[in-house]
Formats: structure tokens, sequence, C-alpha cells
């Protein structure tokens, strides 16, 4: 009865324009470091594992990965920010809009800006995809981020 009555709501106030929406569990798996990876596909098939990083402004690149995504021909270059990178050294970093972002199968972002760190030996997931999950848990037995709603598409 409550899905119906959501239903009607979404139908009537005219909502069914909305980005698409999906609510999802994300399995995590640590490093022998401890640290938290999202796997993850980007573009069409280029499979990676993704450092969850609440304190990166954006989703990073090695060299490695960014080469075999740029290999697929869709990855526009977006516009230079700059930014602090780990050893606290500020740097220009170029930023360029990834077509997809596969986090699960009913989670698949669209329209992501990445930024290429050419020195980078992780792939990381940072915030500006991470806040568009509007809501997420982070549960560590077993580890898995929850997430509320995907926003699918800006």
């Amino acid at each position: 009865m409550k899905s119906l009555i959501s239903t009607l709501l979404v139908t009537f106030l005219g909502l069914s324009s909305l980005p698409s929406l999906a609510m999802d569990d994300v399995p995590l798996h640590r490093s022998t470091a401890g640290n938290l990876y999202i796997q993850a596909f980007l573009g069409t098939d280029v499979k990676t594992d993704l450092l969850l990083d609440t304190g990166a402004s954006y989703v990073a690149l090695s060299k490695a990965t960014f080469e075999k995504v740029a290999d697929q021909g869709n990855l526009p270059f977006s516009r230079y920010i700059y930014g602090a990178v780990a050893t606290g050294k500020v740097e220009k970093i170029a930023l360029y809009r990834l077509e997809t972002l596969k986090l699960s199968e009913s989670c698949i972002l669209e329209n992501v800006e990445v930024a290429l760190l050419p020195r980078a030996d992780a792939d990381i997931l940072g915030l500006n995809a991470l806040s568009r999950l509007e809501s997420l848990t982070l549960q560590f037995a077993p580890a898995r981020l929850s997430t509320g709603i995907c926003q699918t598409a800006i």
C-alpha cells in the first residue's frame, strides 16, 4: 500500500522526470593496510578498485587507469583546478568527464568529473561521486557501503 501511495504521489506531482533513483548495498574489501576499496567499472568496461576516501574532493585516477579509460575514446577534457595533493603541495590538476562510473548493478553514476593524478598508484572514490549517493552508511562487518539513493544522472 505504501508503495502504491508513493507511486501515485510521484505521478500526481509530475515528478516522474526526476533523475533515476535506486537504493543499494555496495560491497567493500579491505586491503592489508586496512583501507577500504570498492570494485567499480569506469566507462564501458575498465575494472578498478577505488579507494574510499572521504578526504578527496574528486574521483582521481592513476595514469595507468586513465589511459585504459581514454583508450575507449570517451573521456573529454573538462577543466583545470588547483588542489593540494597528498604531499601538501598545490598543483594544477586536469579534470575530465567520465561517461559512467558503475559502483553496482543498480548504481551507475553518469557524467562524473575525474582528476588525473599521474604519480598516483591508486584510484580514488572522492566526494564528488559519494555526494551523489545522497545518504550513505559505512559498515565494517561485513564491509559494505549502504546507499540511500543513488542519483544516476545530474
